[in-house]
């Protein structure tokens, strides 16, 4: 066995090049570790409802492994599911023709795995990792107390103590390993946010724990956040061109100047530094307001929303609410 153990790609088609880099990227980390079997932990989409070119980006890796004969279980990850409604309805269903695509909770007896894809009831988390039989391994999507999600919150509620046997799980993006539960997070950064960080996936070549295995990509995408002043002196890192790197520049009130001339990537993102210390707060007030709501603006939001509830009773509701106030 050669078990590739990787989660949450974020496939996703903005900016433009990303999606062909991180297609890529995958490709190629299967060629070079020809892995006999691959464990996506899901969010292999970055949105709910992915674009055409996501979904025949995902394709291509599916059919790759296809071609390879190499079995394929996705597990439904939050940016996975079509709605939060926990109905286990994804456009991963597309690649039932190979992948072993698992929307709801389920055991395999054969491989002792159990499998628990993302559901927003935590308390029906718990009682599924109950139910596990001692000695099987829990392959999941969801986070525990003390684990920071994708933007960096603490809002998970299931306990260490919850998880009875070794649990390898996604949705987590930063590797954490504490008692019986192994994160590996992404195998690339997904946002600024994620600058430099360590990034993993695994390979077991027998029933080994996969963080005895721990690997890291030394290609594909990466964002790097460097203030203008450093650039010419982290120029032959950043130009690397191993990587698809995603660049944001610092600039504060020296306005030092950025090199752009001198960078070679493809895509380039210049934030301003604040100008006043986090616990200055300012005291302007406006005489009049800067922004109004209106019923437009509710009506592009609720369709644009993620939501089981009719656009036509949101909109009543938004109504009522307008009239009372």
């Amino acid at each position: 066995m050669r078990l590739l153990l990787i989660t949450d790609l974020h496939f996703t088609d903005k900016p433009v090049g990303l999606l062909a880099a991180q297609k890529k990227c995958i490709l190629r980390l299967l060629q070079e570790e020809k892995p006999t079997e691959v464990i996506i932990m899901g969010d292999l989409m970055m949105y709910r409802k992915p674009s055409p070119s996501v979904l025949l980006a995902l394709k291509e890796v599916v059919d790759y492994l296809k071609r390879k004969d190499v079995p394929l279980t996705i597990l439904r990850g939050n940016h996975d599911s079509e709605t939060k409604a926990d109905d286990g309805v994804t456009a991963l269903s597309l690649y039932n023709y190979h992948a072993d695509v698992i929307t709801e909770y389920c055991v395999d007896h054969q491989w002792e795995r159990a499998w628990i894809p993302h559901y927003e009831d935590e308390n029906y988390i718990k009682e599924l990792l109950k139910k596990i039989p001692e000695g099987y391994t829990v392959y999941g999507h969801f986070g525990y107390y003390g684990s920071l999600n994708s933007v960096g919150d603490a809002d998970f509620n299931i306990e260490l103590s919850d998880f009875r046997t070794p649990t390898f799980l996604g949705h987590v993006h930063g590797y954490l390993e504490k008692e019986n539960v192994t994160i590996l997070g992404t195998p690339y950064t997904t946002n600024f946010g994620e600058a430099f960080k360590d990034s993993f996936y695994a390979i077991v070549e027998d029933d080994t724990h996969p963080y005895e295995s721990l690997r890291t990509l030394h290609h594909g995408p990466r964002h790097l956040v460097y203030a203008a002043k450093d650039i010419e002196a982290n120029l032959e890192d950043i130009n690397d061109p191993e990587w698809f790197t995603m660049l944001r520049v610092l600039v504060d009130i020296d306005h030092h100047p950025i090199p752009y001339d001198k960078l070679k990537i493809p895509y380039i993102d210049v934030k301003y530094n604040p100008v006043f210390n986090e616990e200055e707060i300012s005291s302007y007030e406006p005489e009049r307001n800067l922004f109004s709501i209106n019923e437009m603006i509710i009506e592009d939001y609720v369709d644009g929303a993620n939501s089981i509830i009719p656009k036509e009773v949101l909109m009543k509701g938004y109504r009522s609410l307008k009239d009372e106030n």
